[in-house]
């Protein structure tokens, strides 16, 4: 069995949090200023945002919905959407996702 192409040491490259689908709006903030926001998901580690013209990865960022406002930095870029980690001394409680979560789908 060939070993080529398979990652075999080192961190996981994906997350080890499940992502809660959650459809809230909300603003991304950089130092150029704000673009309105849709947190398509989110965890304590985390989210995805759906959004026009929005910062390349690696900016760092201020995320502010009406429940939330956490500091972090794009990790990856996909068309209009992007991916967010947050800080570490900054991020949200598993219960306030789990919160957020359960709201938007009543």
């Amino acid at each position: 069995m060939s070993r080529f192409g398979k990652k075999i040491c080192g961190p996981p490259t994906r997350r080890s949090a499940v992502r809660r689908r959650v459809g809230l709006s909300g603003s991304l903030v950089t130092i150029d200023g704000a673009k309105s926001v849709i947190v398509e998901d989110l965890c304590p580690d985390g989210a995805r945002l759906v959004g026009r013209h929005l910062p390349a990865p690696g900016e760092e960022i201020l995320l502010r919905t009406s429940e939330l406002a956490v500091l972090g930095h794009i990790t990856w870029a996909e068309q209009d959407s992007r991916g967010v980690a947050f800080e570490e001394d900054d991020r949200p409680s598993a219960g306030l996702c789990l919160a957020l979560q359960l709201r938007s789908v009543a």
